[in-house]
C-alpha cells in the first residue's frame, strides 16, 4: 500500500493542476490513504506532516495540494508577521491555525471534485506567496544558527540585522506573509543543503511572488547604474529569473517613488538596459537554458564573486544545467566544467570563440569569465547550410545533396574525456578569385573568403568558377575526412577528393 501511494503521488506530481488527469491522481490518492486507514483500523498521521485527520476527503485534498505547491518552494521562509524562521512542517502547522483553512473546510463541500481543486490550490497558493531579497552582502551578515528560534524584529538593529528586519517589514506592508533570504534560510554548513540551495536558486526567485531588490549604495538622488550590484555575479539570475520587481535604495524607500512593478516601467526598464546591456525582452521574459549560451556567457562577463568558484556556480540556473558544487577547487576548474556541461548540452561552438589566456582546465577555454567580454562573429548554422539549386558539375548535385543530409545528422558538439569532439563546420563562400595556375601540376590556387575564416589558398585540380551572381560554394572543414565519407556514403571518388 505505501508503494502504491508513492507511486500516485509520483503521478501526481507529474500531472500538475491543468493536466486533464490531475483530479483522478488526486482522487486515487485520496482513495489509497483511505484503504490504508481501513486496513490499520485507525486514523493514521499522513506522511506529509499534514496532522490528525478523521477521514474527511477535504482534508486529503488540501493536504496533497499543500505538499505539490510546497515542492519546489524554498524549504525555509521567515514569516512576517511573527519574525521567526519557520520551516515546512511549521508553515503547514501555521497554515492549518489559519482562517484560510478553516474556511476551506467549511466551503469546499458545496463545491464539485474539479471546482474543488481549483478552489483550494488558488487558496493556499494565495496562502504561501512568498518574497526574496536580492541585494549585496555587507560584511556581516546574519546566518541561520543567528536568527533560528528568535524573533528578528526583537534582535539588535546591526546592519544585516537591519536589513533582514526592513525586508520583512516591507513584504508584511506588501500583504505577504513570507519572505526569504540567501543569508539565513540556508543551512551553509550543511554541504548538502548548500549543493540543493545553489541548484535550486533561480527557481526559487522565479517562483517568488515578488523580489525586493536593495540597493545599499544607491541614495535616493543616486541612478541604477551606478551601484555595485549590476557587477556582482549571483544577482544576475536574480534579475532575470524574477517576473516581478521593486527596487530600493539605501534607506529603503523606493526606488523614483515607482509603485508599479519595475519590470513594466518603461524608465527604469531602461535603465536596467543600460546599466547591465541585457535587451529588455530578456529582462522581462528570460527563459534560461543554453540556448544564446555564447550570449549569456557576455552578460556574465563583467561580474565578480566573493568566492572565485562561483562565478560558474552563479550561472547553473541561468543554463539551467547541474555540475557538482566542489569549493576549494580552482575558479578555472568550475568555469571549465561549467563550459564543458554547455557545450555538450547545446553543441554550441561559440563558446569557443574567446580572446584571453588558457585554462588550465583545458586549453580550449579560457581561464577567466572576462574572456567572453566581446560578442563573436557570426558563424552559419551547421543545420541550415546554403542552397544547393545552383551547384554544377564538376560537384554533382546528387552527391552534394547527400553531403548536406550527412552534415545535418552529424551529432553535436561534445566535450567529454576532455577531448573535444567537434562536427564538420560549414562556412559561406562570400568571394573567390583564382591566384595562380601550377601547369606542371595542373593545380589551381584559389584564394577564398569565408565567413567566419581569414583568407585562405586552397590547391584544387579543378578550376572553379564565379557565378554572376554569388559565389556558388560553400566551403567545408572537417576535423579529420573520416567524419564526412562514411556518412555520405557514396562511391563519387571526385567528392571525396574535394572534401579532403
Amino acid at each position: 500500500m505505501d508503494a502504491a501511494i508513492k507511486f500516485e503521488q509520483v503521478a501526481l506530481a507529474l500531472r500538475p493542476q491543468g493536466h486533464p488527469d490531475h483530479v483522478e491522481s488526486l482522487n486515487s490518492l485520496y482513495n489509497y490513504h483511505q484503504l490504508k486507514i481501513k486496513r490499520r483500523g485507525a486514523s493514521t498521521r499522513l506522511a506529509r506532516s499534514i496532522g490528525t485527520t478523521s477521514g474527511s476527503r477535504f482534508k486529503y485534498l488540501i493536504g496533497d495540494i499543500v505538499f505539490d505547491i510546497l515542492k519546489g518552494f524554498p524549504p525555509r521562509l521567515l514569516g512576517t508577521h511573527t519574525g521567526m524562521l519557520c520551516d515546512r512542517d511549521s508553515q503547514i502547522a501555521q497554515f492549518q491555525k489559519s482562517r484560510e483553512y478553516n474556511q476551506l473546510l467549511s466551503s469546499a463541500s458545496a463545491m464539485d471534485a474539479p471546482t474543488q481543486v481549483t478552489h483550494i490550490r488558488k487558496v493556499v497558493s494565495t496562502y504561501f506567496r512568498y518574497v526574496t531579497l536580492s541585494h549585496r552582502w555587507g560584511k556581516i551578515e546574519p546566518m541561520l544558527r543567528d536568527i533560528d528560534g528568535r524573533v528578528i524584529y526583537n534582535l539588535d538593529p546591526t546592519d544585516g540585522i537591519s536589513k533582514l528586519q526592513f525586508f520583512c517589514q516591507e513584504c508584511c506592508q506588501h500583504g505577504y506573509l513570507w519572505a526569504w533570504s540567501d543569508t539565513c534560510c540556508i543551512d551553509k554548513e550543511s554541504s548538502v543543503e548548500l549543493q540543493e540551495a545553489i541548484g535550486s536558486m533561480f527557481s526559487w526567485y522565479r517562483l517568488s511572488t515578488l523580489t525586493l531588490v536593495h540597493l545599499a549604495d544607491v541614495l535616493d538622488t543616486g541612478t541604477l547604474s551606478s551601484s555595485a550590484w549590476f557587477k556582482r555575479g549571483w544577482t544576475l539570475q536574480e534579475l532575470l529569473a524574477p517576473h516581478s520587481m521593486l527596487f530600493f535604495t539605501r534607506d529603503w524607500s523606493l526606488y523614483r517613488d515607482s509603485f508599479s512593478d519595475h519590470k513594466e516601467d518603461i524608465a527604469i526598464l531602461g535603465e536596467l538596459e543600460q546599466a547591465t546591456g541585457i535587451t529588455s525582452c530578456h529582462l522581462i521574459d528570460f527563459h534560461p537554458g543554453v540556448d544564446d549560451a555564447r550570449l549569456k556567457l557576455q552578460w556574465a562577463s563583467m561580474r565578480r564573486t566573493t568566492r572565485p568558484e562561483d562565478i560558474a556556480y552563479s550561472l547553473l540556473g541561468v543554463f539551467s544545467l547541474y555540475i557538482p558544487v566542489l569549493y576549494g577547487g580552482s575558479a578555472e576548474n568550475a568555469l571549465g566544467r561549467l563550459l564543458a556541461e554547455v557545450i555538450s548540452k547545446s553543441g554550441d561552438t561559440s563558446i569557443l570563440d574567446w580572446v584571453g589566456q588558457s585554462s588550465v582546465f583545458h586549453s580550449y577555454f579560457p581561464a577567466t569569465i572576462t574572456s567572453y567580454q566581446t560578442l563573436p562573429l557570426f558563424l552559419p548554422d551547421l543545420v541550415t547550410p546554403p542552397s544547393t539549386r545552383r551547384i554544377r558539375r564538376p560537384l554533382f548535385l546528387r552527391s552534394v545533396r547527400k553531403m548536406h543530409q550527412a552534415l545535418s545528422n552529424l551529432p553535436l558538439a561534445k566535450f567529454a574525456n576532455f577531448r573535444l569532439i567537434l562536427p564538420c563546420i560549414v562556412h559561406r563562400i562570400k568571394a573567390m578569385t583564382l591566384t595562380r595556375v601550377d601547369t606542371s601540376t595542373a593545380t589551381h590556387v584559389h584564394q577564398i573568403e569565408a565567413v567566419g575564416l581569414a583568407p585562405i589558398d586552397i590547391a584544387l585540380s579543378e578550376r572553379l568558377e564565379n557565378a554572376a551572381e554569388e559565389v556558388p560554394y560553400i566551403l567545408i572543414r572537417p576535423w579529420h575526412p573520416n567524419l564526412l565519407h562514411p556518412a555520405i556514403n557514396t562511391d563519387d571518388a571526385l567528392t571525396h577528393q574535394w572534401l579532403t
